[in-house]
């Protein structure tokens, strides 16, 4: 089950979404990628991480979340992210997400609540991702800027359904001390 698409609209998003003339609120613009800070995402993972956001739904629905994290490098040099999100209605979700970097750039991971890879690039503050959720043509891209200071992310991910935008994620993410 993914928390992203909840029960009826899960089944309306697969069978009717280019029919459905809503549209979702715009993003803000995207900021400019900044060089500088540059985004590790393992040294901003490690420890503890919280975040608050809000889920717009294109059939008009909006959830608000909170995100508990909780990051370290395993034996194996990957790193691992427990992720434990809450929505306001009370369902409460957990994720592991595996990060291993393939290069100064590049990341691979995998995700519990992903279909095979998960494709990541930095870019100065940006760490961008890519990967197909469970659901067969349902996408999740997420765009993490690192906030100057380095204590903060700001997280802009969409979900796709057959390539038409379906919902979108504005989240902050902090790190806790």
């Amino acid at each position: 089950m993914n928390p992203l698409i909840p029960g009826r609209q899960r089944r309306a998003a697969l069978a009717t979404p280019l029919f459905l003339s809503g549209c979702l609120a715009g993003f803000p613009a995207r900021p400019d990628v900044a060089p500088q800070p540059g985004f590790d995402p393992t040294a901003f993972f490690a420890g503890r991480t919280h975040g608050e956001g809000t889920l717009d739904v294109r059939v008009g629905t909006e959830r608000t979340l909170r995100v508990e994290g909780t990051g370290h490098t395993a034996a194996d040099g990957s790193f691992v992210l427990d992720q434990t999100i809450t929505f306001d209605d009370g369902a409460v979700e957990a994720r592991t997400w595996a990060l291993r970097r393939v290069d100064a750039t590049h990341y691979t991971a995998t995700l519990s609540d992903a279909k095979g890879d998960v494709s990541a690039e930095t870019t100065g503050n940006l760490f961008h991702l890519r990967y197909l959720l469970r659901q067969p043509a349902v996408y999740m891209e997420q765009w993490l800027y690192l906030q100057p200071g380095g204590q903060s992310v700001r997280n802009d991910a969409q979900v796709t359904v057959l390539g038409v935008p379906w919902a979108r994620l504005s989240e902050v993410i902090t790190r806790v001390r």
